[in-house]
């Protein structure tokens, strides 16, 4: 308008209509609406680190399920041969990895196994076709152990206990023989003689007499003593054990024997000779004082070497009481062992090598028990194919103590854990979002003694609970989850109180209120639904503090255990969960590390990719951050 004078009317000319002939139209939105949980998945793919550990989580609780139906070996049953094999894993075995062997070091050896050509002896007790012979290796150490595979070396006695005496006595009796001119050797390597201390060497001369000294020693050397020298009125041969007798002033006194031997005229070697191991057998007289008579600077042959522990197992073994009832379900078994040719009363006899059986060493005597005849047979089996393995089979993970699969076990452990898990989070969860809505909801009194009350729970030691459901209820599934309930309900319902005081002032609850909407209503579609992004992320986070608290309860030995199976929906569940394995893998870390290793490696994947998932889900249901890129 151009004149600006405020009493101006203008006229219905001065308007005019713009854009009269135009159509105008409502621009297409080029992008379709979100909603809130879309919004929350985008947000959580956004995170590539979470969405792996998110795949991983759920890859393991699928194998958990999937594995234990579909692996055909033992994780129930004790089979003491395959106990404590090592890892084998069909490609890493190439590059000699996890490829079922061991490296052994410090084993003692067999002497009666030495070969002259090579100069080394077979360690004893292990199957030399299990040996890798091109890592075989000897040695020697210094050893004071009274054993055979301890050679050499001598036997030292010392008074002990503040005694004054003490005397040692052969296991072996001595014949002297006047007519042969018999005499004792006597090698003492050390005699320490702090003030007066002499060692006796005794015989009994007569039958039913006492033991006579028949020379006494009081420093180091060799001795040769002639008991007929002291005795030459005697008709008859003395047949005596010999004894030593160490008289000190002093407890620091002793004597370093080496050897005691038995010589006479008919023959250059001696007729007894003993030392080193033999000698060390002599008996210390209780009755004499108080003494020590123990081994010093003998020689222990070792070996070092690679063994494969699978032949080892599956190898052919000896079994002495294989009963006529196994033995015939064996030959029905397998046709291959041609049972129609046995003979009534086998001895020695061989099978062909497909049969579990190898041989037949003999049948034993029946044994008429009721009126049935039982007997059993000694036979040498092949283990491998008793065990029903065609070919040496891949335990990926070992085997533990009592020959189970450690792959097979340790996925049934694993849904063991979850289960109970799921079990404990669903009912804590459940008890939470319930008591958390009605304190949230209706607040003032009935929020102050709820809020009193749970705090009262949550204020209980931890231990004082454990120690009570203990005495009262004892170990066990049941107590277990008593444990985990107890006060494993007050973070959700805290978090659960704190979003209904959050949403239950806001209008369109009011709306609905005034418009005559009950209680329930308001909570379960109002309220609740619009919390339940938080809710659900701190009860997604309480499953594996719950998990992580079962495995320590179990390896403390509070929760679950072996034969403690349980059903759930009318299928059978293990008492074995992660936590069991665990302890009873504690003893053997050392020695066989695969066994504490491989669970608690998954335990730790599975808590941390579960609580990585938590937080993912925590940032996606954030509604601060909704429409929010990451």
């Amino acid at each position: 308008m151009a004149n600006k004078n405020e009493n101006y009317n203008p006229s219905k000319e001065e308007f005019k209509f713009v854009n009269k002939e135009d159509k105008i139209f409502d621009k297409k939105f080029e992008t379709k609406p979100v909603g809130y949980f879309k919004d929350a998945m985008i947000r959580f793919s956004k995170n590539k680190t979470n969405v792996v550990a998110s795949a991983i989580l759920f890859t393991l609780i699928f194998l958990s399920i999937l594995v234990p139906f579909i692996s055909s070996k033992n994780a129930k049953y004790l089979e003491e041969e395959l106990a404590f094999l090592g890892p084998r894993i069909p490609i890493l075995e190439k590059f000699g990895i996890a490829d079922g062997t061991s490296y052994r070091e410090g084993v003692p050896v067999d002497p009666d196994t030495y070969d002259l050509e090579t100069g080394l002896a077979l360690p004893a007790g292990y199957r030399p076709e299990a040996i890798y012979m091109d890592t075989l290796e000897n040695f020697t150490v210094s050893c004071n152990d009274r054993s055979l595979k301890c050679v050499g070396g001598a036997n030292r006695l010392s008074v002990d206990n503040g005694s004054d005496q003490t005397a040692i006595t052969s296991q072996t009796f001595y014949e002297f023989n006047q007519a042969s001119n018999p005499y004792l050797l006597i090698e003492i390597l050390e005699f320490v003689n702090d003030g007066t201390a002499t060692l006796e060497v005794q015989v009994i001369p007569e039958f039913g007499g006492n033991f006579e000294t028949i020379q006494t020693i009081d420093s180091a050397g060799t001795y040769e003593i002639y008991p007929y020298e002291q005795y030459t009125d005697l008709v008859f041969p003395i047949t005596s054990k010999v004894r030593l007798k160490l008289n000190s002033s002093t407890t620091n006194n002793s004597v370093s024997i080496k050897r005691i031997e038995l010589y006479d005229d008919t023959q250059e070697d001696p007729l007894i000779s003993e030392s080193g191991y033999t000698l060390s057998q002599y008996n210390i007289n209780g009755d004499i004082g108080g003494g020590l008579f123990v081994r010093e600077n003998g020689e222990l042959t070792q070996a070092n070497f690679k063994y494969d522990d699978y032949k080892s197992a599956l190898g052919n073994k000896r079994e002495s009481g294989l009963g006529n009832v196994e033995f015939t379900t064996i030959m029905e078994a397998n046709p291959q062992c041609e049972a129609e040719n046995i003979p009534n009363d086998p001895t020695n006899y061989e099978l062909p090598e497909t049969c579990p059986i190898q041989k037949i060493i003999k049948q034993n005597e029946a044994v008429v028990v009721d009126g049935e005849e039982y007997f059993s047979y000694e036979v040498i089996i092949n283990y491998q194919l008793y065990a029903g393995y065609e070919s040496t089979p891949y335990f990926l993970f070992g085997t533990d103590s009592s020959g189970r699969d450690l792959f097979k076990l340790l996925w049934i452990a694993i849904r063991t854990s979850l289960l109970l898990g799921f079990v404990a989070a669903s009912i804590n969860i459940t008890i939470g979002i319930i008591f958390g809505s009605i304190s949230g909801y209706y607040g003032g009194l009935t929020d102050l003694l709820m809020q009193r009350f749970a705090e009262i729970v949550g204020r209980i030691p931890w231990l004082v609970t454990l120690s009570i459901f203990m005495a009262l209820f004892g170990p066990g599934i049941q107590t277990l989850l008593l444990i985990l309930i107890v006060s494993g309900w007050i973070r959700v319902a805290s978090i659960t109180r704190t979003q209904f005081y959050r949403y239950k002032r806001r209008e369109y609850v009011l709306a609905s209120r005034t418009l005559g909407s009950k209680d329930a209503r308001l909570i379960f579609r109002h309220i609740l639904p619009n919390g339940i992004g938080t809710i659900i992320t701190a009860s997604i986070l309480s499953i594996p503090a719950v998990i992580f608290t079962e495995s320590t309860l179990s390896y403390l030995g509070f929760g679950i255990g072996h034969g403690q199976n349980f059903e759930v929906f009318g299928l059978s569940f293990s008492g074995v969960s992660v936590g069991v394995l665990l302890a009873d893998s504690r003893n053997y870390l050392i020695e066989y590390p695969h066994l504490t290793i491989f669970p608690a490696a998954l335990i730790s994947i599975l808590m941390i990719t579960f609580n990585m998932f938590g937080n993912a889900l925590r940032d996606a249901f954030n509604p601060s951050l909704r429409g929010a890129e990451k």
